[in-house]
């Protein structure tokens, strides 16, 4: 049963408690095993251990690849260089280029170069090349299954659950962005968002890893939900939407049209904005996304006014564009929550 965090302090002693025995076992077998070099173990224990499970076997599994590369490399470089310093020191400047170009391209070679390098320069002479080799990938697999196992079965923290706290913190964000801006459209002021609209989208950015490493823990049979990128995709859009409203919001609506519309306006995206809340609520805990029926009807009956009424003519051009921009902004991000209260309902 995953285990509940309400707070970082939690998170942070559930996280140490899962590197204290991952560590201890590790040490345990190594010595069981009567590894010479059984430290890198260890070490790869410290390294791929993440906070979620997910994250871990990600690392682990990258790790792993990495080091097979790196040994493999780096035992035949061992096998056909003279160990001499000059083409000791040759041999290195190529590995560590070629396989930092190859890092470069695929991010999972990354510690690849460290690994041939670490067969280059330490192994023992007495021991021969391919013990030497294998007994590195098989320090390095100890490690990763040990820290793997310690993050699925000792206070384990499933990547989706982090992702869906993650959506949780987005979603509050968006409600919190969506009142000021309708606090904006209350007083009849401009607003200038850009900085929080660009936190949103780096947030956005950073859960996708989060659901990369929840597909990971899927793929790799480690949990049994399955999860949809329907969520942060409908998210998205409703992101794009505020930013939207944002830049239309950086000049003040008309008077005329503020008068006509504005409290409809201001009615929408406290409407909006509680369906983000609605939505977190749903996610972490069960519950619907509300439609706000009553908000979009008085929105609906504001525009058809304006449309018919003799101010309406007397609105210059470009600052119609701005009412209808509204307008247009906020009927695709009611139907944004709606397609989002779908999702997260499929989800369950």
């Amino acid at each position: 049963m995953p285990f509940a965090l309400p707070s970082r302090n939690r998170l942070a002693l559930a996280q140490t408690l899962r590197v204290m025995i991952a560590c201890l076992a590790t040490y345990w077998l190594a010595s069981l095993l009567g590894l010479k070099q059984g430290y890198w173990a260890i070490f790869t224990v410290l390294i791929v251990m993440q906070g979620s499970l997910g994250a871990t076997a990600t690392a682990a599994f990258d790790r792993l690849i990495a080091t097979i590369a790196g040994a493999l490399l780096g035992g035949v470089v061992v096998m056909v260089v003279p160990r001499e310093p000059l083409a000791t020191g040759a041999a290195l400047i190529c590995m560590s280029g070629i396989l930092t170009y190859a890092a470069v391209r695929q991010p999972r070679l990354r510690s690849a170069a460290l690994t041939s390098a670490i067969v280059l320069l330490t192994r023992s002479p007495d021991i021969p090349v391919g013990i030497f080799v294998i007994d590195r990938i098989i320090e390095i697999t100890l490690g990763g299954a040990i820290g793997v196992m310690a993050s699925r079965f000792i206070l384990p923290v499933p990547s989706r659950g982090a992702m869906i706290t993650r959506f949780c913190e987005i979603l509050e964000t968006m409600a919190q962005l969506l009142n000021a801006q309708a606090d904006a459209v209350a007083r009849g002021e401009a607003l200038i968002s850009a900085e929080a609209s660009i936190a949103l989208r780096q947030s956005l950015v950073a859960t996708e890893a989060v659901l990369n490493d929840a597909r990971r823990e899927r793929a790799m049979g480690l949990v049994r939900e399955d999860v949809s990128d329907a969520i942060p995709r409908t998210l998205w859009r409703i992101r794009n939407g505020m930013a939207q409203i944002g830049l239309i919001l950086r000049t003040p609506f008309p008077p005329s049209a503020l008068a006509l519309v504005g409290p409809a306006v201001e009615g929408m995206l406290r409407a909006h904005a509680q369906s983000a809340r609605d939505a977190a609520s749903a996610l972490s805990g069960g519950g619907v996304v509300a439609q706000h029926a009553e908000a979009a009807e008085a929105f609906e009956q504001a525009f058809v006014t304006l449309q018919h009424s003799d101010e309406a003519r007397a609105i210059p051009f470009d600052a119609m564009g701005q009412v209808f921009g509204m307008a247009f902004a906020l009927r695709r991000m009611q139907q944004d929550f709606l397609d989002l209260g779908e999702r997260i309902a499929e989800c369950r």
